[in-house]
């Protein structure tokens, strides 16, 4: 077995990137001023960067599931969906609670679309490799 094909490490790299999430929303609003006006040419920098911390952290979620193999693909995909969902959520409540920080339903919709973008390419991934004859790496 290779060793990036164990799903504890995967599992542990959620979870820190959940703590990593927790860091930032636990940050005042103050503290992102200069990342914010680095990016302000960017439209909608913000919902991006909501996108690309819950795509990296439903990566992480979706492969400990897939290697663990607990249930079918579709429970595998929407068990990776809720738990960006619910992350999502509960990270919101926790910035309402930090001064300067607001809560928006905004940020989770970029939060869920992040891991909807994990599990769209993870399908077509799996399809590619079908249609292909290549066997997939779940080992």
């Amino acid at each position: 077995m290779k060793k990036l094909d164990r799903a504890w490490i995967w599992a542990v790299l959620a979870v820190g990137w959940m703590a990593f999430i927790y860091a930032l929303s636990d940050h005042s609003a103050g503290d992102f001023d200069d990342a914010n006006d680095a990016v302000s040419w960017l439209p909608l920098a913000s919902i991006l960067v909501h996108v690309a911390l819950y795509f990296i952290l439903s990566v992480f979620v979706l492969r400990a599931f897939v290697l663990l193999r607990p249930v079918t693909e579709g429970l595998i995909a929407y068990s990776t969906i809720f738990i960006a969902l619910v992350y999502g959520v509960l990270d919101e409540f926790h910035q309402s609670s930090v001064e300067g920080r607001a809560s928006e339903v905004i940020d989770v919709v970029a939060d869920v679309s992040g891991a909807v973008l994990v599990v769209v390419f993870w399908f077509f991934l799996r399809r590619y490799r079908d249609k292909s004859g290549v066997e997939p790496d779940n080992h």
